[in-house]
């Protein structure tokens, strides 16, 4: 949760006051400092009862300049709140990209279109005394440059029964957005952590220099000391809430193989320091010839929106790889989707169940939790992870795969050296089992090669594709973006051949060109921060220590 420090009108017209209040946000480490900006003339008429107050709290544009150097300086970040349409040109004339709207100018129709229009800009949107009705229109026309939803009151000082902290949870969930909070109180410790706990991104508080100054927001306003308090604060617990997941800490994992009682047979649990827990040995009784595929698909892709349920073939590509999967591998007994239980990934679950296909509704974020889930309950002892995104994915490749897990006794196959979206991924459930207890954070195991490219401990095997085609391992037909769409597409077209399931390794491999491969400059995300370059993934891949590998050539 990102802390701003509000100078609202403590400052009363005081320059310098207004610089000190920003160095004082400073030293008390907020990561932002907001300002009220105001052309009067613009803003109100002579006529409102508060004119002439704005009036004299007014700044010139060449304070308002002043101040966004001396912030600079500071390297304090600014958000300017900007209060009419000169203010805005300013702030953004300046170079700023965020800024805060006061929520008075929620329906602000003209002020909010001219706001789009520019570029890059987004908007924190202040939502005080308005209604749902108003937010909703608001939204509705504006989300794409809404950086945050702002919770609060203009009561100063909020009673505790005003706060209706719960909002945050509606707002973020009513409207997927960010939710920031106005904390008009003076607690630094209970309400921001409250609000922190109710996933709340930013958390704004008042700062004035001393309260027993009076200044115009003073009952609302925390001292540096108090500010800076609130700031360490908000830290220190920010670790206690972790992560959005339920799994093993690194200091419980000792704890499994001491407290869990182990299977000794004939129904029989007890504590023992050899065995293994009932879901290990469970899975060490499955018939290694039964095997998995588990088919990894959702609809939230925001590049291609709905891309598993695009024309591809003779039905939407996910039907088409299920169909191509089912016809042609002989060594796999089941083959389901495997989806998430959340309603916007409800139309692919009402595809498959109209067409009769297996399918799976898990976890939304864990795929290895899917994986484990699939293979469990279909007691296989190993599982292919097939991207849903992948209908190319070739089902001769995968029976081998398959003969390999078999005679090897290896944790892990894959095949190198074809384009994207050719191969699937083959898992040892046991195996997956343990990796699953190893991580921290399964719901990053969207990134499962990483994982297994990087473990030591697994014995890992390949297919090693020989082509004449050198730049065949860097063509991409994994559909992610449009234009992967377009070519796999032009791919499809060129091998010209019914029906889908027909198609081989060798027609595809005639029909690709050099035309869309991977650019090995662009970096890959990974977990906790990492990024990789595309040309170091692939080297880690070639260079990864494999116990046994077989090629393979067409």
């Amino acid at each position: 949760m990102k802390i701003i420090a509000e100078s609202a009108y403590n400052h009363q017209g005081n320059f310098e006051y207004l610089k000190q209040l920003a160095t004082a946000a400073k030293l008390a480490n907020a990561n932002y400092f907001t300002v009220q900006m105001m052309n009067v003339e613009e803003f109100c008429t002579k006529d409102y009862s508060k004119y002439q107050l704005y009036k004299d709290t007014e700044f010139s544009a060449e304070q308002w300049l002043q101040l966004f150097n001396f912030c600079k300086t500071l390297q304090l970040d600014l958000i300017p709140c900007t209060l009419e349409k000169s203010s805005f040109e300013l702030a953004y004339n300046y170079g700023f990209r965020l800024v805060k709207i006061h929520g008075t100018d929620l329906t602000n129709k003209p002020l909010l279109d001219y706001i789009k229009s520019k570029v890059d800009c987004k908007i924190i949107l202040e939502t005080q005394c308005s209604t749902d009705f108003e937010i909703k229109l608001c939204v509705e026309n504006y989300k794409d440059i809404i950086e945050c939803l702002f919770h609060g009151f203009s009561n100063y000082p909020t009673e505790p029964n005003e706060h209706n902290l719960l909002a945050l949870t509606y707002l973020k969930k009513q409207y997927q957005l960010k939710t920031g909070f106005a904390d008009h109180s003076l607690d630094t410790q209970i309400i921001p952590c409250m609000a922190m706990a109710l996933g709340c991104d930013y958390l704004e508080k008042h700062i004035t220099l001393r309260r027993n100054d009076r200044q115009f927001d003073y009952q609302v306003s925390l001292e540096p000391f108090e500010f800076a308090t609130m700031v360490n604060s908000v830290a220190h617990y920010a670790q206690t809430l972790g992560k959005p997941v339920k799994h093993p800490v690194k200091s419980e994992k000792g704890f499994r193989n001491i407290l869990f009682k182990k299977y000794l047979g004939n129904g029989v649990f007890k504590r023992d320091n050899e065995g293994k827990t009932f879901i290990e040995s469970e899975i060490r009784t499955f018939d290694k010839t039964n095997v998995t595929a588990a088919l990894i698909a959702r609809l939230k892709s925001k590049r291609l929106k709905l891309k598993v349920l695009k024309p591809f073939g003779e039905n939407e590509s996910i039907v088409s790889l299920y169909k191509r999967l089912k016809q042609n591998c002989k060594s796999i007994k089941h083959i389901q989707l495997a989806t998430s239980y959340l309603a916007e990934d409800e139309p692919l679950v009402q595809l498959f169940e109209q067409k009769q296909i297996p399918h799976y509704a898990g976890h939304p974020e864990s795929v290895i939790d899917r994986l484990l889930e699939i293979a469990y309950k279909n007691k296989s002892a190993s599982v292919f992870r097939v991207t849903g995104d992948n209908p190319f994915t070739d089902p001769v490749l995968m029976d081998k795969m398959v003969k390999i897990m078999l005679e090897k006794d290896v944790d892990y196959v894959r095949v190198n050296n074809v384009p994207f979206g050719v191969s699937a991924e083959l898992f040892k459930t046991s195996y997956l089992w343990d990796l699953y207890l190893r991580m921290d954070d399964p719901f990053v195991s969207e990134y499962l090669s990483w994982f297994v490219l990087n473990d030591s401990s697994c014995k890992k095997a390949c297919i090693e594709f020989s082509c004449e085609k050198p730049f065949a391992k860097f063509v991409n037909l994994s559909i992610d973006y449009p234009e992967d769409y377009e070519y796999a597409t032009s791919v499809l077209n060129s091998i010209n051949k019914t029906p889908f399931e027909t198609i081989n390794l060798e027609d595809i491999i005639n029909n690709i060109t050099d035309k869309h491969v991977v650019d090995l400059t662009k970096f890959i995300k990974l977990p906790d921060g990492i990024s990789i370059l595309y040309s170091d993934y692939m080297k880690l891949i070639d260079e990864t220590n494999y116990i046994y590998k077989e090629t393979f050539s067409i």
